[in-house]
Order: C-alpha cells, then sequence, then structure tokens
C-alpha cells in the first residue's frame, strides 16, 4: 500500500453517523439530514484537532462561519436561527438583515438573507429627477425620470424584539 493515504474520517463519520441513526430510533437519514450531520461531524473534528494537539496554532485565528439564506423562507430561517441563538445580534443594513452569536472571542456565527426577502418595501410616493446634459465627447442627454421614493420595515424577527 505504498504512497496510499487512507484517511480515517469516512470511517469516523460513519461511525457517528450511526451513534445518531441509533439515537434516531434506527431510522433511516435522508439527504437533508445526512448533510448537517456530514456538517456537525466536521465542527466537531475541527475541535477535536485542537483538544488533543494543544501546540497546533490557533491564536490570532477568527473563524466567523457565514451562512448565507435566500428565497421565500428566508424570513423564517433568520427567525429560527435567532431563536436557537438566544442572546444574539441583528443588524438591518442596506442590502441584508444579519443575525449572528459570538461564541467565543474568535469564534462567530453569522447568519444573512437579502432584505428583499425579509423585509416589507413601501413606496411612499415619487420624485422627479430633472433632465440634464452630461458633458462628454459627445453630448449625451439623460431625459426626466420618475423614480419611486421608498422605505423598508423590517418587523422583528421574533416577537421579543418588539420596542416595549
Amino acid at each position: 500500500m505504498s504512497g496510499v493515504v487512507q484517511h480515517s474520517w469516512p470511517r469516523r463519520c460513519e461511525k457517528s453517523l450511526g451513534l445518531v441513526l441509533r439515537r434516531l430510533g434506527g431510522k433511516p437519514v435522508n439527504s437533508e439530514q445526512r448533510r448537517r450531520l456530514d456538517f456537525i461531524e466536521g465542527l466537531r473534528a475541527i475541535a477535536k484537532l485542537y483538544e488533543e494537539n494543544p501546540g497546533a496554532y490557533y491564536d490570532g485565528m477568527h473563524i466567523t462561519l457565514n451562512m448565507y439564506v435566500w428565497g421565500a423562507a428566508a424570513r423564517q430561517v433568520l427567525a429560527q436561527t435567532a431563536r436557537a441563538f438566544g442572546h444574539c445580534s441583528k443588524v438591518y443594513d442596506d442590502s441584508n438583515v444579519t443575525v449572528s452569536r459570538q461564541f467565543s472571542e474568535q469564534v462567530t456565527v453569522a447568519v444573512f438573507a437579502p432584505r428583499s426577502k425579509v423585509c416589507r418595501r413601501v413606496v411612499l410616493g415619487e420624485r422627479m429627477l430633472p433632465a440634464r446634459i452630461v458633458p462628454a465627447t459627445h453630448e449625451v442627454h439623460i431625459p426626466a425620470a420618475r423614480v419611486e421614493i421608498v422605505d423598508w420595515r423590517c418587523d422583528p424577527l421574533l416577537p421579543d424584539d418588539a420596542a416595549p
């Protein structure tokens, strides 16, 4: 077997998967559950590496697990994440809504979703942009345009987030 490297990860994963299957009453795991278990196993493998190797360098390492959620369920996923995190940070900016929790000085998990999937876009009115000419090599004429004046209404993700 010279030149062949055998990895113990698949065997460890199968062993862990077997434990989880027993905990689930021996029911088969679907592909989504398997992906979730693989993700958890990967996180445990990193922790185990550092537990078993006190000399492994970690100082100066800052880990932020960034996850991006899109689609119709984005608001529901962020609410579930905020509920699971307990005390966490919720940030609403011009393009995203982010729920994050700092688990230690060096480890953070952040879940992002597009603001347009979490908040309601409310048109408050319109305004007119005047016609103008842009000086260039050749004159460019930009006609007047009507643009919407909008506001984003980001209701609290969880009932407890509502202001008293």
